[in-house]
C-alpha cells in the first residue's frame, strides 16, 4: 500500500501514492517489484485535498494498480468518472488495460 506521504528527496511535488517518479523509477525500477500496488484511501485529506480527479489520474498514470476509496464510498463514482474522462481525452500517462495492472491481477482470479 502506497501512503500519501511526500518523500521530498525523490519527489517534492507528489505523494508516493501518485508519484510516477517513485512508482516507476524506484518501486518498479530499482527495487524490481512487479506485484500489486494500491493507494491508501484517496478520500483522506492528504490526497483528497489535492483534488480527487488529479489524485485518481496521477495514481493510475504512475502505474498504481488499485485505488482505495474506503471512507466515502460514493466518491468511487467521481473517481471513475475522472479516470474515464482522462482516458477519453487520450491522457498519455494512463496505461492500457491489457498491460501491467491486468497482468498482475490475473493471479487473483
Amino acid at each position: 500500500m502506497l501512503g500519501h506521504v511526500i518523500l521530498a528527496e525523490l519527489d517534492a511535488e507528489h505523494p508516493v501514492s501518485f508519484s510516477r517518479k517513485i512508482v516507476q523509477r524506484v518501486i518498479r525500477g530499482e527495487w524490481g517489484y512487479q506485484g500489486l500496488l494500491v493507494t491508501d484511501d484517496l478520500t483522506m485529506g492528504a490526497a483528497y485535498n489535492r483534488g480527487l480527479c488529479d489524485a485518481t489520474v496521477r495514481a493510475l498514470g504512475a502505474g498504481v494498480d488499485l485505488l482505495l476509496i474506503a471512507y466515502d464510498h460514493d466518491k468511487y463514482f467521481d473517481a471513475m468518472h475522472c479516470a474515464l474522462q482522462a482516458a477519453q481525452r487520450g491522457a498519455p500517462d494512463l496505461p492500457l488495460p491489457e498491460h501491467g495492472s491486468a497482468r498482475r491481477l490475473q493471479s487473483f482470479r
